[in-house]
């Protein structure tokens, strides 16, 4: 592939995340919470009884970042933060039900959006096109190190 070749890859891909985000950030809207709040969310669900240190490094955010944004789910019934029997200065983060029932909804809208993409393909398509994004992703993951 030649230099204007892989610039047009590039930019194909950015255009592709730039609508893939804009899609994300219109159903977001709609559930009442922001992208921090949905990532946050995402992550608590996928990583039970996390502490907010935890979502701190996975995140690569600042501590009182990750406190504000898991403060503000906590204010609206979505996580419940509980004594650490580990280490009583931090406290474990859980979904409550209404965290979970959000939950649910972001996986429903990503799933929609990835139905959109990915609209016109053959199952071995789909493998194909997920392969080739996992290897591209772990190339710029490499190129941080």
């Amino acid at each position: 592939m030649d230099f204007n070749q892989e610039y047009i890859v590039a930019r194909r891909i950015l255009e592709l995340a730039n609508q893939l985000v804009a899609t994300r950030n219109q159903h977001i809207r709609m559930l009442n919470i922001t992208t921090y709040q949905a990532d946050t969310l995402n992550f608590f669900a996928d990583y039970p009884n996390s502490t907010i240190s935890n979502l701190k490094d996975f995140q690569h955010i600042k501590h009182q970042s990750a406190q504000a944004i898991t403060q503000k789910l906590n204010e609206k019934g979505l996580v419940e933060l509980t004594e650490n029997p580990n280490d009583h200065r931090a406290k474990l983060v859980s979904l409550t039900d209404a965290g979970r029932t959000m939950r649910n909804h972001l996986q429903e809208n990503g799933s929609h959006t990835g139905e959109q993409l990915l609209n016109g393909f053959s199952d071995e398509e789909k493998a194909q096109f997920l392969a080739l994004i996992e290897r591209s992703v772990n190339n710029l993951n490499r190129g941080k190190e």
